[in-house]
C-alpha cells in the first residue's frame, strides 16, 4: 500500500480467528508501523480508545460488530472502521454504514479487497481531512488556516457590501463554520448599515497593536450577529485609512484566518496597499460588476490589471449583479467584452433588496425563497466548492417549471431591448 505516512492497524476478531493468514500478511505490509489483534470485542474497543489507531478492522457476528463499530464511532471518530460480515448484503450494509463503517466486506476476505479498501479509506480521510475546515475548538485544520473571500469592484454602487454581507450569512448557514466579515472600506466602510451593526470597538482597535493581538483583543473587536457570523467593523474615524498599511493588514488576517473557516473581506473601489495585500492572499476574489457601460469599462481594465501584474493568486470569480433587468446588457456580450466568463449572476430584485438594507436584515434572511436569495446561496456553495450552477436566467420556483436553471441567454423579448449596447466597445476588442 501506498501511504502518507505508518499505519496503525486494531483488528478486532474472535478468539479462534486470531491466527488468520490476511492478519499475518497484513502485519508484515511495509507501510504498517503496528497491527494488534485482539479477540475480546470490550478489550478491543478500549485497545481502540486507548491507542488510537489509524484502521479497525472489526471480524465479529453481525450484532457484536455493530455495537463495536458504534462505540468506536462515538469516542473515536478519527479511527477508520472497516467491517468483515459472513452476508454484505444491502440491509447489513445500511445496519453498519448507519453506525460509522467506512468499508463493509464479506468472509472469506480477500487479500486484495481488503488492502484496496484500506487504501480507498485512508485517501478519503486524508482528503477530507486536508479540504475541512474545522470550527474552533474542534481539531485544528491541517492547512492551519480558514479561506479568505475578497469581494472587490472598480466601481462603487454596484452592490459589493450587499452580496459580501449575504454571502458571509449563506456561507454560515450552508456550512456551519467560523465566519467573520471584515469591513475594510476603511473610510466610509457600510457593513454596519447592512446588518444594523454598531460598536466603538472596530478594526482601529487592533491597528496599532497587531503584534499584540490574541483572543481577548479579537472577541472585543468581532461583533456577533444574530445569524452567527462575526463583524469586524471599518474604523469609525475616515482619517484613519491613511494609516493603514498592508503588514496591517497581513497580521490582521493571519489571526483571523487561523481561528475562522471563512473571512469574507469586503473592500473599497481603487487599488491601494491594502487592496493588493487582500487580492495578493485571497484564495477566492469575486469581482462584482453589473450590466452598464461605465461598470464594464471599468471591470474588464480592471481584470486586465489583475492578469498582467499577476496581483491575485486565487480564484477569480466574477459576479454579474442586477442581471437580469430591463435594459440591460446580453450575457454573451457582457462576457465576448470582459473577455472573462460570468461565474455568477444576482437577479434585480430592487424591492427586495432595498427592504433588506433599510430594515439591516440581509435578503438571505428577509426573504430566503427569493430570487436574488437563492441566487446568492448558490454563490456560498460556489465558494465553499460546491459543483453548483451559479447562472440563473429565470426563478427557480416559476410554474411549469420554467424556473429550471438554464444557461443559456434570456428570453428573446428581453434579449431584443439589450442588444447593440456594447457596441461602443467594439474597437477595444
Amino acid at each position: 500500500m501506498a501511504a502518507a505516512k505508518q499505519i496503525r492497524i486494531v483488528v478486532i476478531t474472535a478468539p479462534e480467528r486470531l491466527e488468520q493468514d490476511w492478519i499475518t500478511r497484513l502485519s508484515n505490509e511495509a507501510d504498517v508501523e503496528r497491527l494488534d489483534r485482539v479477540g475480546v470485542l470490550t478489550a478491543g474497543v478500549e485497545m481502540v480508545q486507548q491507542s488510537r489507531p489509524d484502521i479497525v478492522i472489526v471480524d465479529r457476528e453481525l450484532e457484536q460488530t455493530e455495537a463495536g463499530i458504534r462505540q468506536i464511532f462515538t469516542s473515536v471518530p478519527g479511527a477508520l472502521c472497516i467491517a468483515l460480515v459472513a452476508q454484505p448484503d444491502m440491509a447489513v450494509l445500511r445496519r453498519l454504514v448507519a453506525v460509522g463503517a467506512r468499508d463493509v466486506l464479506g468472509r472469506p476476505v480477500h487479500y486484495n479487497d481488503l488492502i484496496n479498501s484500506m487504501r480507498s479509506v485512508l485517501a478519503t480521510e486524508s482528503d477530507r481531512r486536508t479540504r475541512a475546515l474545522v470550527p474552533l475548538g474542534d481539531e485544528a485544520d491541517p492547512r492551519g488556516r480558514g479561506k479568505l473571500v475578497v469581494v472587490m469592484s472598480p466601481k462603487g454602487g454596484v452592490g459589493t457590501t450587499t452580496i459580501a454581507t449575504n454571502l458571509a450569512v449563506g456561507l454560515r448557514q450552508i456550512s456551519g463554520g467560523r465566519v467573520v466579515l471584515a469591513d475594510f472600506g476603511l473610510q466610509f466602510g457600510d457593513i454596519g448599515v447592512h446588518l444594523n451593526l454598531w460598536s466603538k470597538h472596530t478594526m482601529q482597535d487592533l491597528l496599532g497593536h497587531v503584534e499584540d493581538i490574541d483572543d481577548a483583543m479579537l472577541s472585543q473587536v468581532l461583533q456577533q450577529h444574530e445569524s452567527g457570523i462575526q463583524v469586524m467593523l471599518a474604523p469609525n474615524e475616515p482619517e484613519t485609512a491613511g494609516e493603514v498599511s498592508g503588514i496591517q493588514v497581513e497580521t490582521i488576517l493571519n489571526h483571523l484566518l487561523e481561528r475562522n473557516t471563512y473571512v469574507i473581506a469586503d473592500t473599497w473601489s481603487f487599488l491601494d496597499e491594502v487592496a493588493a495585500t487582500l487580492l495578493r492572499r485571497a484564495d477566492e476574489v469575486l469581482v462584482v460588476t453589473t450590466p452598464e457601460v461605465p461598470a464594464l469599462k471599468n471591470t474588464k481594465h480592471f481584470l486586465e490589471y489583475l492578469r498582467h501584474q499577476d496581483l491575485a493568486d486565487g480564484r477569480i470569480t466574477l459576479v454579474l449583479n442586477r442581471f437580469p433587468s430591463v435594459d440591460g446588457i446580453s450575457l454573451q456580450d457582457v462576457q465576448q467584452h470582459l473577455r472573462h466568463p460570468v461565474g455568477a449572476n444576482i437577479p434585480s430584485e430592487g424591492q427586495l433588496v432595498t427592504h433588506s438594507v433599510n430594515r439591516g436584515i440581509p435578503i438571505v434572511l428577509s426573504h430566503p425563497q427569493s430570487w436574488a436569495a437563492q441566487s446568492l446561496l448558490k454563490l456560498a456553495a460556489h465558494v465553499a466548492g460546491d459543483k453548483v450552477g451559479t447562472i440563473t436566467l429565470t426563478p427557480d420556483n416559476l410554474k411549469g417549471g420554467k424556473g429550471k436553471e438554464r444557461e443559456k441567454e434570456p428570453p428573446a423579448r428581453v434579449e431584443k431591448q439589450r442588444r447593440g449596447l456594447l457596441r461602443f466597445s467594439r474597437h477595444e476588442t
